[in-house]
Order: structure tokens, then sequence, then C-alpha cells
């Protein structure tokens, strides 16, 4: 039996811009409710955490220049807490114009988080969204913004969500502008994406250079069926109420605690054994 590295399990734990208190009561939008969440995640089995700003009264994105409140997030963690921190890129957004996002990202790569998510190209949306039905991160954009990360020292999640985006993160390898191995996460959102499927799935490992690191979300009913496939295949998985917030059909998970939890136990039950977050950076190779 191949023996496979520790599992990374990372909770993304303040949902993007489509989770909010209207889509479920338990979404963490305080600073402190945030940090609360984070702790009892890691304490489940979560060494990474995944976060974006969220509107404090609604759990809505929040709308204008989000750093401020991410800089308070990761300092607030800090204190309590050892854990991998990953910001987004995406979120910022709603309420900002295209010209203000590159001011934002840069800025963003100064708050102290050993990551950043990054999706790596042009999409269009799967489901309705305030901004329109295109997310737009062209070649140029994810070359400038990844340079922004390794100037600071922040490891970029280079988020996938269709093949054309794999070469995408091939070519910013060949140009030197990230130093390998990546670490790349699928995203199966279906629809305009990738279908959650463990065929798919393999076919898209077997694209990367093997060195690289690799995650695994899906959305809804899909997280924790292509989460145990991932775990089995060797790779990492993203659990939490960005991608999901049902702990089973029709029951609403009341933390995000609940399905790192739900991964954790899935993971002994395959004896594979769980990463702490100095495991996990070493994995990693964070700095």
């Amino acid at each position: 039996m191949i023996e496979l590295e520790k599992l990374i399990i990372t909770s993304a734990v303040t949902g993007g811009e489509y989770v909010s208190k209207a889509t479920t009561p338990y979404v963490p939008s305080t600073v402190d409710e945030i940090v609360a969440e984070v702790v009892a995640c890691v304490d489940a089995g979560a060494s990474v955490v995944h976060l974006h700003a969220k509107d404090p009264l609604t759990g809505e994105a929040f709308s204008g220049d989000p750093n401020p409140l991410m800089a308070e997030y990761v300092e607030r963690i800090r204190e309590e807490v050892d854990a991998v921190i990953n910001l987004t890129t995406g979120g910022g957004r709603v309420g900002n114009p295209p010209d203000v996002w590159d001011r934002l990202v840069e800025a963003r790569c100064l708050l102290g988080s050993e990551m950043m998510s990054l999706n790596m190209g042009t999409m269009n949306r799967w489901a309705e969204h305030p901004t329109g039905e295109i997310f737009l991160n062209t070649v140029r954009m994810l070359e400038r913004w990844c340079g922004y990360m390794v100037k600071q020292g922040v490891k970029p999640e280079h988020e996938v969500y269709d093949t054309g985006m794999i070469n995408i993160c091939k070519q910013i390898a060949a140009k030197g502008i990230v130093p390998e191995p990546l670490h790349v996460q699928f995203v199966m959102v279906g629809r305009t994406g990738f279908l959650p499927t463990p065929r798919m799935l393999q076919y898209c490992v077997d694209l990367l250079p093997e060195d690289w690191t690799w995650s695994v979300c899906a959305l809804g009913r899909h997280q924790i069926p292509m989460a145990t496939i991932a775990t089995v295949m060797g790779g990492h998985v993203r659990v939490g109420f960005e991608d999901n917030v049902f702990l089973r059909r029709g029951e609403l998970a009341k933390s995000n605690a609940d399905l790192v939890k739900k991964a954790a136990n899935i993971a002994r039950e395959l004896e594979r054994p769980i990463a702490s977050p100095d495991e996990a950076r070493l994995i990693l190779g964070l700095k």
C-alpha cells in the first residue's frame, strides 16, 4: 500500500458572495463569530482557514474596501489559534469597479496571511451575482497578482474551474512567476465548470506535474463525496459554508466545524493521518 502524505483540511468558514444569513443563520459574520469559528475548526482537524470579508449584520459580502476587516480577522485569529490563514483575492468586487481590484489585491498581500486563493481565469458565473454574469481574471491580471504574492512571501492557491486553467497555471510556472511546486485547488462547481465526478478529478490530477500539491472542493451535496475521493487519491480537501451549508440532506450544519469533523472522521476511517498547521506548512512549502 502506498503511504500518503498527511491530509490537509481547509475550512472555508465565512462563505463567499453566495452565502449570507439569508442562506443559513449559522454563517459567522462578526469578527468575534469568525474567530470563534476558526478556533472550532482547527480543534476539529482543519489546518487551513479560508476567509472572505462579511457584513457583520447580514453575512453578505462586504461592499467597499474589505481589507481593513480582513486585517482584523488575521490579527485576531493569530492571537487565538495557530492556523494557516488563506485570504481570498476574489472578494471585494461587489461595490468596486475593476480598476480598484488591482489595488485591493496588492494591499491584501500585506495583511499577514500565508496563502491567498486566486481563480485562474475568466469564467461564466454558475449562479446569479451582483457583479454580472462573468468573473473576470485575465492572464495579465493573474501574472501581476501572483507576482504581488510571491514578492510578499504569500503562497498562491491556484483555483482551477476547468482544464484551460490548468494550462494557465503551467504557463505561470514556466515563466518563473511562481516558484514550483504549485498548489492547485480543483473547484468542482458543475454547470459552468468541472463536473464533480471521480473520472473528471482523475483526469485533472493526471495533467499536473507529480510534485505539485492539489486539493478539491465541490458544491452542495457533492462536497463530502468528492472530499472522500480526494482523500483516497492522496489529495487534500476543502469543506465549509462557502461551498455547502448542509451537514446531511435537509439538515443545516450549525458550524463549519461540523463539516470539518465529518471530513476528519472519514480520513480516520480510511487510516489517513490529518496534518497539523505546521505539517500543512511543510507539505505546502510555506515560509
